[in-house]
């Protein structure tokens, strides 16, 4: 069932991915079709301080979907991490030892996390900025690439949505 919303809103995700309800807007997602999307995220954050922006905007995707009245049953959603954003899954000591400060994503993936995203990271890109593939967030998953995982979601049938 669509939803009014007429002011901004987070339903799924409540301090991430804000919002806002279009009544009359075209091409809104069908309530009852499954979506699988993998997101590919290589951007680095624009302040180092804050959250990555991109991943705000997986955030605000799955509160879109589920203005649109798809429930969490039916959105299927990964974001792999890859290239300059790597950093952005290091656990709080690793990302310390790496730029001087805890983690400034660490809240925002595990709100994705809890609303059914999966988070992967890129091994290769791990190992080619010198991180330890134990150092991650809880939860963070690693693959053996983005350039796999890419291709095989995409083969099982997930669009990409390239950040």
């Amino acid at each position: 069932m669509t939803q009014d919303h007429s002011a901004a809103a987070s339903p799924v995700i409540e301090q991430f991915g804000t919002a806002h309800w279009i009544k009359g807007a075209v091409h809104v997602p069908d309530a009852h079709a499954t979506y699988k999307i993998v997101f590919s995220l290589s951007a680095p954050a624009k302040k180092p301080e804050a959250p990555n922006t991109e991943l705000e905007r997986v955030a605000r995707a799955v509160n879109l979907y589920d203005l649109s009245g798809v429930t969490p049953d039916r959105l299927r959603c990964l974001v792999v991490i890859h290239g300059e954003a790597t950093s952005s899954v290091l656990n709080d000591a690793q990302h310390q030892t790496h730029d001087g400060r805890p983690n400034p994503n660490a809240s925002l993936i595990a709100a994705l996390q809890v609303a059914g995203v999966e988070v992967s990271v890129c091994t290769q890109a791990l190992i080619a900025n010198g991180f330890s593939q134990d150092g991650l967030l809880h939860g963070v998953t690693r693959s053996l690439s983005a350039l796999t995982t890419i291709t095989v979601l995409q083969h099982d049938g997930y669009s990409l949505m390239p950040l």
